[in-house]
């Protein structure tokens, strides 16, 4: 009875270390994140003509009209897939921010123009039609 008893004593304090074990697990567990900053957002235009043929060298202008430092005015060419491809990068901050732009095109004599909303973590794409 008395060996039993003893057995039983020293099976507790190793329950205790074991208990102590998992608390510090725990806590240590408990102060790491899984919160990891958002990657910047993509925009993709494409260009579309009235035919809905894809246009190549199209010249798309995305702006974002404002006064003093919000400004974004950002012009390039379609590429051979008739899209332009950007990745808003704030130009104050390393933080992804979403942001809504106006979106002009121009081919020859062929106009057109959307709005595009570009979220962090997303690719968003609109499609502008020419005319």
């Amino acid at each position: 009875m008395i060996n039993a008893l003893y057995i039983y004593v020293l099976n507790l304090g190793f329950m205790k270390k074991i208990f102590v074990a998992f608390l510090i697990m725990s806590g240590v567990l408990s102060l790491t994140s899984c919160y990891q900053d958002p990657d910047y957002g993509v925009g993709i235009v494409t260009v579309l003509d009235a035919n809905d043929f894809r246009v190549p060298s199209a010249q798309v202008t995305l702006s974002q009209p404002g006064n003093g430092s919000g400004i974004i005015l950002v012009e390039g060419y379609t590429d051979s897939n008739g899209e332009f491809k950007y990745t808003h990068v704030p130009p104050q901050t390393d933080l992804a921010v979403e942001v809504i732009l106006n979106v002009n095109v121009v081919k020859d004599n062929a106009i057109g123009a959307g709005i595009i909303r570009i979220k962090p973590d997303e690719v968003s794409e609109v499609t502008v039609r020419i005319y």
